[in-house]
């Protein structure tokens, strides 16, 4: 009988997590979402190409979810003519349209940065409904279900602090400080001494960081409508010593920025697309937080 009840609750387990596998499974590829990417850099530095680097790590980031499709935007003059793409019922030059020339950026071009980017204050855009200059008949044609387009507003510098430093001089002061518990004049000092060595690591752990700011717009092609918006920073430390496959800290400092930007968009597109265009829940999350007005209605930054 134990027996027997065991094995019928053992089956309801089981049936469960396949329920729950099954559920949380990842779609077919044919009935992913179809997502082109849009990317503009109005940077002071848009020479370094920030634009290519970041599409890059987008479509790297937003395909390991396996929720999306990302289409190929790529277009070329012996490819699509001028009277082979209209919108709202006007031909458009092809030079109007969306180039992207798989050039990759080089390298060396963001080496020895150094403290050439200082941040200006960036002008961030106020949310909208509906998107400027948007070409929605083409990305109908394109199969697209979704538009994420994203403007490269700055790159810039600001000092951070190090966590894992700081951590170890707080460590290391607070362990002075115990071993010093007594009331003698050893142990006094040895209180001042761990004293000073928690201030010292809050003083001198800062770090320099590049940062990437970008806007990015989700946009419909259905409706044509921005459905939500958001400012993304990503931050790359500049290390002591570079890793082997970089030319200087500069050169790291900014790889790693741009892909801790197209890190943070592609974490939040995949939470979009599997919360609310798969599981159809409340986008209230992708709404513009009331937090300040500055951050509402846009403002500078930095």
């Amino acid at each position: 009988m134990v027996k027997k009840i065991f094995l019928i609750c053992l089956a309801i387990l089981l049936s469960i997590q396949g329920a729950a596998s099954a559920k949380n499974a990842d779609p077919p590829e044919e009935k992913r979402t179809n997502i082109a990417i849009e990317i503009t850099d109005t940077s002071r530095h848009s020479e370094l190409g920030t634009a290519e680097n970041l599409e890059n790590f987008l479509i790297e980031k937003l395909s390991e979810k396996n929720l999306v499709n990302i289409l190929d935007t790529k277009i070329f003059d012996e490819v699509i003519s001028e009277t082979e793409v209209a919108s709202a019922g006007e031909l458009i030059p092809v030079e109007d349209l969306i180039l992207d020339e798989e050039i990759p950026a080089e390298k060396s071009s963001v080496s020895n940065l150094g403290e050439l980017l200082v941040f200006d204050a960036v002008e961030l855009p106020a949310p909208s409904d509906t998107p400027e200059n948007f070409e929605q008949n083409f990305y109908k044609n394109l199969g697209a279900d979704y538009v994420i387009r994203c403007e490269v507003l700055a790159l810039g510098l600001t000092k951070v602090e190090d966590k894992t430093l700081s951590t170890i001089f707080g460590a290391a002061g607070t362990l002075t400080s115990l071993i010093g518990s007594g009331s003698g004049s050893t142990n006094k000092t040895l209180r001042r001494i761990g004293t000073g060595i928690g201030l010292g690591g809050f003083i001198q752990t800062k770090r320099t960081a590049l940062n990437t700011v970008v806007n990015m717009q989700f946009i419909s092609v259905e409706t044509g409508k921005i459905l939500w918006q958001q400012h993304f920073t990503g931050q790359g430390i500049k290390h002591h010593n570079p890793d082997k496959e970089y030319i200087d800290v500069w050169e790291q400092a900014y790889f790693e920025s741009v892909e801790k930007t197209a890190q943070l968009i592609s974490k939040r597109v995949n939470k979009y697309v599997d919360k609310v265009i798969i599981q159809g829940k409340s986008d209230k999350d992708f709404q513009p937080k009331i937090s300040s007005i500055g951050a509402l209605v846009g403002g500078k930054l930095f």
